[in-house]
């Protein structure tokens, strides 16, 4: 009787302790699947670290910052009435921001902050501000406030890539560089090594009776802000690259009317064309630039005053002696009213140096003549210039 139930109980006893190993082999497994599962979690949520720094690595890498600035000294034999003899003046200061969305479409912007030599109020600028679109790999659409297609410097003007400490007066005041507008410019490429750009903007805004002073047309320009749009403007530049090292260019522009208004206050209507040809040419260490540049108004007090031609040219050969070390000459002629009984063309020479102390950072140095009573603009200049 005893034998089957202590059988029974051993059959019992070892059943019992055969299901407590498996229920510890069950823990134990659940364990070591938990260990591996938080594991993997841990693995996941790392790459998805790793992903969003590279997506933020990449966003910034599409950001860009660059800057240019100079600072300037003049130094004149006269007084001149509205800087004196000497002075030295933080001359611009201009910050570059652009992103790229992709790579058919990008964003560009400058904002100057800009000294006159002979104010110490600083001027803030909003240069560019505008959208790149490539449509195709030969076109592109530029939309928003952008440099206009004219002239040699207009659209190059980083004191690291010209000669001299000032710009070229021909430019500054006969075209007149620096010079912005607001609008659509499509940019083609139509063959190897030429380029045509056409513009339609906004038009320039000012005084007829104004005209023929020293600053021509230059504040007649609308920069930043809100701009008269009542008449636009249409530019358009064709750029010859073939040969190696020559640039030829021209630019045409059509003003339907500089006055923005038919008010007889600000002399009426005026509508004006624009033509600028350049040649720049770089062989071994010489380099040659040649511009001409001429303004006709169609208007009748314009040409009662003889302001209705503004014309002007200049010729720089220079020569880059080392990598960092290079000499020119400049001769500019120009005129703000050049159909004016009596008025003569201004004249200026500079002649001078640059040493780069790197290829972005450019020390200046220039002796500067002119045809002005009592040599009143001769003198010299010192600066200094950057770009990066």
């Amino acid at each position: 009787m005893f034998r089957p139930l202590l059988t029974a109980l051993t059959v019992a006893i070892f059943a019992s302790h055969s299901y407590a190993e498996s229920l510890d082999d069950l823990r134990a497994e659940l364990a070591k699947q938990k260990a591996q599962i938080a594991a993997q979690q841990s693995q996941l949520e790392a790459l998805a670290t790793a992903v969003e720094n590279q997506k933020a690595t990449a966003s910034n890498s599409a950001t860009t910052v660059g800057f240019y600035g100079e600072v300037h000294y003049n130094s004149f034999k006269e007084p001149d009435p509205a800087i004196g003899k000497n002075n030295v003046h933080a001359h611009r200061a201009v910050i570059l921001l652009s992103h790229a969305f992709n790579d058919n479409l990008r964003f560009y912007s400058e904002i100057e902050f800009e000294g006159a030599a002979d104010e110490t109020e600083i001027e803030t600028e909003l240069e560019q501000l505008f959208i790149d679109w490539r449509v195709h790999p030969k076109l592109a659409l530029n939309i928003g406030q952008f440099l206009l297609p004219v002239g040699l410097i207009n659209e190059s003007h980083e004191p690291n890539v010209f000669y001299g400490v000032e710009r070229n007066p021909v430019e500054e005041k006969i075209i007149p560089a620096t010079w912005w507008e607001k609008g659509v410019m499509v940019r083609a490429v139509p063959a190897e090594g030429l380029a045509v750009d056409v513009a339609v903007h906004n038009g320039l805004r000012g005084d007829i009776n104004t005209l023929g002073g020293a600053d021509g047309l230059r504040e007649f320009r609308q920069e930043f802000g809100g701009s008269r749009a009542e008449d636009l403007a249409y530019t358009l530049r064709v750029k010859y690259q073939v040969i190696n090292g020559l640039e030829l260019a021209a630019s045409f522009q059509q003003q339907e009317n500089i006055t923005q208004s038919h008010d007889l206050v600000v002399g009426g209507k005026a509508s004006a064309q624009l033509m600028t040809a350049h040649v720049d040419y770089h062989w071994q260490g010489f380099g040659l630039r040649v511009l001409g540049a001429q303004w006709d108004i169609d208007n009748a007090v314009a040409k009662a005053t003889g302001a209705d031609k503004l014309a002007g040219f200049y010729v720089e050969p220079s020569w880059k002696v080392t990598d960092k070390v290079g000499v020119f000459a400049r001769y500019n002629q120009w005129n703000t009213a050049a159909n004016q009984v009596g008025k003569s063309d201004d004249e200026q020479l500079n002649v001078g140096v640059n040493y780069w102390i790197d290829p972005r950072v450019v020390l200046k140095a220039d002796i500067q003549n002119t045809n002005q009573k009592n040599k009143a603009g001769d003198g010299f200049n010192l600066g200094v210039g950057l770009s990066f």
